[in-house]
This record gives structure tokens, sequence and C-alpha cells, in this order.
């Protein structure tokens, strides 16, 4: 080929080359810059051209999306008969009348059904029981006239009821209730409420008519000369504490009803009181609910499994309940997230403090979470017998220095209510709250100067001071230890509570306690009953309706001669207070009316904030998690309503 045939080749495949580069497709953000303009007109002219394929394919702009990967159907639910429910404290005991562990309480409401209970919405519905027995439906009655004047509640039984090794449940077992739990070689948690019945008569094997005390008979115990089918004389100290005589009025309780119970007298009445504790029965109980006791692997979980006794109130669709007990919050929240358990209970160690794995499990669908205020109430109990917490302006001081605000706001995403009154009593939900009571906002300059007036010099950490002990002048550090158990967010809650009040100075030792060894009777060595401890944070779970007596009142104090029984634990005794619930909740008169009650109980409020033997902190907002599938695991806001209170009727698709 000549040379200049050549040179004319070379030109247009020059040509063609500058057509072509003009025309290349640039990267995206190129093209979004210049596509108004010039390239718009270079691809209308070349689009007939052969290159427009080669145009076409280098747009990848313009590329179709790959279609998404189908997600595979979800299968089908299947009907399961074993549920997994998640605990962060073990029992201390199965025995119904020993200890006052939330968890026991929980364990045992499937195996312990009783006359009575409160479902969800606090309502009080009979089971074992055909009604509960109230002066309105004509169940229970006045009688006598005069100082011998008494109430008498009538309670039938249902017919068929058993306990779950197939014995009728009757009134012997009644009786053996009320007569293990006067005995005072049995270390019961409290017989507040026992000790105003004075006597219970079988009228048949399926009725019980429970006798409570006249005036007469009030006075008759209070002097030790109260005689009947138990020991009332060795409760003299309690009667006289108690002010049940000084009403003049026959002996009430605001829930009457509800002093009724039973234990198999087959079996239980067989041990000693004092053998109680260490009995077969306090670790595999015979109830008269759907499942028994099936093993208990110790620090790992209790298993129940359905009796192979009819349960009265309906066959049960779960075969197996597995309480599984999980040392911290984080090994719960772990097994929700890898769906091992089915659910938690109210102390599985959950709290709003977890709100955001909470709400990450949510949106996963596979459990329902939802929140729900109970009747609780987290408080610090001081221990007003000891020093350096018999000063009040001590306690006062320590008050003043707890910002609640920033602890709810920090550690709990703002969920719970700040309490300042005992028994969760909120405006919100209770008629009995009052505004006429002692407040302590955070301030920390007034925690200071109730520090000073108390004598204490407060320059350095810790506080010191000069007491004369056994006619000697000695320096004292106001220093404390703070117990609370080993849950995750009272670990920190307690590690707050000591920086705010080391900001103030005071010395804060922190002692961590599995959950029952602050709960453990005192024969156990149970800090809280024996009351060897200084200052304990923990959760009181109480009712809708006010009941302060056992807590507060002079002879609910745990001592050596009542056998450590009583739940004032602060060891606070008050007499104007005593006073003011005793009309509250022990005066015929002013119980049967709620307005009669929420005037008496002021002075009792009154009392209890200004002098502190509670440091209340907020109200509890418990979060519930548990499969969607779960059908009727319903936790009241009571403790009479624990989770598995209707076990019975749970239904699991999973």
């Amino acid at each position: 080929m000549s040379i200049k045939k050549w040179s004319t080749v070379l030109g247009v495949i020059v040509i063609l080359s500058m057509l072509l580069s003009a025309c290349a497709t640039p990267t995206p953000q190129v093209i979004e810059k210049i596509v108004e303009k010039p390239v718009e007109k270079i691809v209308e002219k070349i689009v007939e051209k052969p290159v427009d394929k080669i145009v076409e394919k280098q747009v990848v702009v313009t590329a179709t999306p790959v279609p998404p990967t189908p997600v595979p159907a979800k299968p089908a639910e299947k009907a399961a008969d074993t549920v997994v429910i998640a605990l962060q404290q073990e029992p201390d005991t199965l025995h119904a009348g020993i200890g006052s562990m939330m968890a026991r309480t929980i364990v045992l409401a499937p195996i312990n059904v009783g006359c009575m209970r409160q479902n969800e919405k606090t309502e009080w519905i009979p089971l074992g029981c055909e009604t509960v027995p109230t002066i309105d439906n004509g169940g229970a009655k006045w009688v006598g006239e005069g100082a011998d004047k008494h109430l008498e509640v009538t309670y039938k039984i249902k017919k068929g009821w058993r306990w779950t090794d197939g014995t009728p449940v009757t009134g012997a077992d009644v009786l053996t209730w009320w007569k293990l739990s006067m005995d005072p070689e049995f270390e019961i948690a409290s017989r507040v409420g026992i000790q105003k019945i004075y006597d219970i008569k079988v009228v048949d094997p399926n009725t019980v008519t429970v006798i409570w005390l006249s005036n007469n008979q009030a006075k008759a115990a209070e002097a030790g000369t109260l005689k009947g089918n138990v020991p009332f004389e060795k409760y003299v100290d309690d009667y006289k504490g108690s002010g049940l005589a000084a009403t003049g009025q026959p002996v009430v309780d605001p829930v009457y009803w509800i002093q009724i119970g039973w234990y198999p007298a087959h079996i239980v009445g067989k041990v000693a009181a004092k053998d109680q504790a260490k009995s077969d029965y306090a670790k595999k109980p015979v109830g008269d609910g759907a499942y028994v006791v099936k093993e208990w692997k110790a620090g790992q979980e209790i298993v129940l499994e359905k009796s192979d006794k009819p349960f009265p109130l309906g066959d049960p669709k779960i075969k197996t309940i597995v309480w599984r007990f999980f040392g911290e919050s984080k090994a719960v929240l772990a097994s929700l997230q890898k769906g091992e358990i089915d659910a938690i209970s109210t102390v599985a160690g959950v709290t709003p403090s977890d709100s955001p794995d909470l709400d990450k499990i949510a949106a996963a669908g596979i459990y329902k979470v939802s929140y729900f205020t109970e009747y609780s109430w987290e408080h610090i109990d001081l221990n007003v017998q000891k020093f350096p917490l018999d000063d009040m302006k001590v306690r006062q001081a320590l008050y003043y220095a707890i910002d609640k605000k920033t602890i709810i706001d920090t550690l709990y995403f703002g969920k719970y209510s700040p309490a300042e009154l005992p028994g969760a009593i909120l405006k919100t939900n209770s008629g009995f709250f009052t505004d006429d009571f002692t407040k302590y906002p955070f301030d920390k300059a007034k925690a200071q100067a109730l520090l000073k007036e108390a004598g204490w010099d407060c320059k350095a950490l810790p506080c010191t001071k000069k007491v004369t002990v056994d006619g000697k002048e000695v320096t004292k550090n106001l220093e404390i230890t703070l117990m609370t158990t080993d849950r995750a967010d009272r670990q920190k809650l307690a590690q707050v509570v000591q920086s705010m009040w080391k900001s103030v100075n005071v010395g804060t030792n922190i002692q961590f306690l599995y959950g029952r060894g602050l709960f453990q009777p005192c024969s156990a060595g149970g800090p809280l009953y024996c009351r060897t401890y200084d200052a304990a944070i923990y959760t009181w779970v109480g009712g809708d309706d006010p009941g302060f007596w056992g807590l507060y009142g002079c002879s609910g104090i745990p001592t050596k001669d009542n056998n450590w029984s009583g739940q004032n634990n602060p060891g606070w005794c008050n007499k104007d207070a005593d006073k003011a619930l005793n009309d509250a909740e022990n005066n015929a008169d002013i119980v049967v009316s709620p307005a009669k009650r929420k005037t008496a109980y002021a002075p009792f409020f009154k009392a209890w904030t200004t002098e502190v033997p509670v440091i209340p902190l907020f109200v509890n907002a418990v979060p519930i998690a548990a499969r969607t599938g779960f059908k009727n695991y319903t936790c009241g806001p009571t403790n009479s309503a624990p989770c598995g209170w209707n076990a019975w009727q749970w239904e699991l698709s999973k």
C-alpha cells in the first residue's frame, strides 16, 4: 500500500479516535455535571452510529438493579409444652411461711395457689375458695355487742380442691397454717395480721370461720391473760406495742379477707416448728396448685412439672416450667438475644437501665417488651439504732446529698418516678397520697450544714467527731457500710450513692451480696433481719392498699425476744407514728372509710419523712419480655399477683 493511502487511513483513524474519545462514558460524578449541555448533544449525534452499543455498555448509572434475594418464609409456630423463665435471684427456701424473697414468691406461685389472689388488674379473685368473703357479700359479719363485738369471716373451700399428692384440702389444713404461724419457735417473716385472729372454727371439712379479736380480747392479749388455742401469752410485747386494745374497737384490718392460708396438715403438721426451715417441705413442698417440684439444681434452676392429679381450675397446656437463675442481667439479655428463654420475671435483674438492649430485642420481633408501674419501690434502709445513723441529722444530711433526678436519668433513662413516701405511693396511683410531708430536694449545702450541726468536722474525708466512750474521749469517723444485692444496676446505683455521700465527706464502703444473702432469716445470718447492717438498698413489693404497720410499727422490729420476727428492719419507733398507723389500719371506725384512713395516715407520713429511717429513691417501672407466642403470661403490680399466679392458663407457641 502506498504511503499516501496509509496516511489517509491513519488520518481517518485519528479523527474517529477523537470522536470516540469525546463520547466515552466518564465517571458518574462527571456525568451529573455535564449531562445538561454538551454530552446530551453528542449522544444525539452518535446514537445512530455503531458505537452506540459501546456507549450503552459503559453508562453504569443506568444499569438495572439486581433483584433482592428472596427472604425465606417464617416457619409456622408450633405449640410448646415447656417454658423457661429467667430469675436473677435464687430462692433461699420454698417454705411458704419463711422468708420474704420475691423470687421465692414467684417460684411458689404455680405450686401454692391458695384461697385467693389478685390478678394483673389488682382485683381479688377466688381460686381455692368459692368466693372472696366480705361484709358486702355476706361472707363476713359483725358478731356480739360492745367490747365483745368482733368480726367473723367464713370461707368455703372449693369441692375437689386437693394437694398434689391427692389428699383433699380441708379445714384441718387451715388450722395447721394458723397454729404453726403462731408458734414462737417458727421463724416467720411477720405475724402482724395473724396475731389479730382469736380462733379458727372448722364448720365442716370444706368450711372454716376465722374469728377476729374483740376489744376485750385485745386487752387480755396485752395483759398476757388471753387464753385460746394458740399461745397468745408469748406475744405480750407485740400486743402491747400494737395498740390494738387502745382503739376501743373490735380488731380489724383494711384487707381482712386475706387472712387465711393452708399448709398440708399430713406433712407440715408432723414437723416441729423449729425444724420447718430444714425440712423436706422447705425444699420440695407439696402444694395445691397445678405443678410440683421436679428438681432443684442449686445455682442453676428449679424445674416444675405438671401434677399427675387433675387441677380443679383447668388442665394446664404447659407440662414443664423451668425457673432459670442468672448471675447478672447481661446474661439474661444475652439469652433473650439468642432466643434461649421464653420470658423474664419481675426479678430477672433487668431494669429500665437496660432499655437500649430491650428496644433492640423488641425490634427483632421474637419478644414483646412492655413496662408497667409496680407497687414496689427502691429505697435505702438506715439502721437507726446504730452509730452514726442513730442521729436524725446525719440521716437527713444523707438524704439531702442524694440527687434522685440524676440517678433516674443517668441509670434508668428517666423511666422511674422519684419516690418520697413509703409504699410506692404517688399522686398518680394512690388515693392516700398527701403533699403534707417533709421534702428533701437535692441540696449539698444543706447536707453539709446538718452534719456540722450534728458536731461533725467535715473538712476532710471522712468527717470526724470527738465522742466519749467508756469515760474516754475518742475520735470517730463518719463511715458506714452500704449493702445491696449483686444485681448489675444496683451495683451502679450503690456506686453513685457512694460518690454523692463522698461529696459531703461521708465515708461509704460498699458490700455486694448475692440476693438471698441479704434477705435470709436471722438464723441463717441475714443482715436485715438480724439488724447487723448500717444501710441497705433493696426493693419492697407491696399492695395497692397501704399496709405499714408491719414495716414501721414499733412492734414490727425484729429482736431476739421475738425470734427475729418482723419487717421493721430500720428499728424505727415513733409513738405518734404508731398511733397514726394503729388508727389507719386497726381502728374499725376508720378502716372502713378511705377518707378517714387518708387523714389518719398523715401524722405517720410526717414523722416518717422527718426522722428519715428510710431514704425512698424511686417507684419501679418493671420491664417484662415474653415471646410473642406466650399467651396469658401476666405479672401483676402487687406481691399478691406474682408472675406465675395463673400458670395453669399459660400457652406457648414458638
